[in-house]
């Protein structure tokens, strides 16, 4: 009967201790990241896919910073002349880290994603960038991913 209570009682001590090296860690923002996307305007036939890095800080469950990207290039090789190919700087704002889900914009963009599955450091999703130029309305969206550094 001993031998019987003394095998439940360790499998349940076991299964109930925590051990702190394969704890998962606390997804975090902050942080440089590389980024890169894939978007397509459908109005003007454009595709775009440019490489680049965020600069993130965080505090509690939002986080702002900076960012670059470019240059941008068609799957053709032409590189597109505007906003999304210039590697000037621009602000990250209006950050938010919801549970596993992620939102934040710049200028002209929107970003949606998530954290991939059983990863704190890859977040994959989808961009939507919106500009004019020289008359023309400019309407990209696609799909946009970042690997923390």
């Amino acid at each position: 009967m001993l031998r019987r209570l003394v095998l439940p009682a360790l499998l349940a001590i076991v299964a109930c201790s925590s051990d702190s090296t394969t704890a998962p860690d606390r997804l975090s923002m902050a942080g440089a990241w590389r980024q890169s996307g894939d978007l397509r305007d459908p109005g003007t036939g454009d595709t775009l896919i440019y490489l680049g890095k965020f600069n993130l800080v965080q505090s509690d469950a939002t986080f702002s910073g900076s960012g670059w990207q470019g240059p941008t290039c068609s799957p053709s090789g032409q590189v597109h002349q505007g906003p999304l190919a210039d590697p000037i700087p621009f602000a990250v704002t209006d950050g938010a880290l919801m549970g596993r889900t992620v939102t934040f914009k710049r200028d002209i963009c929107s970003y949606a994603g998530t954290f991939a599955d059983g990863t704190n450091n890859r977040i994959t999703g989808t961009a939507i960038c919106r500009y004019s130029r020289n008359g023309v309305d400019y309407s990209f969206s696609g799909q946009w991913q970042a690997d923390k550094e």
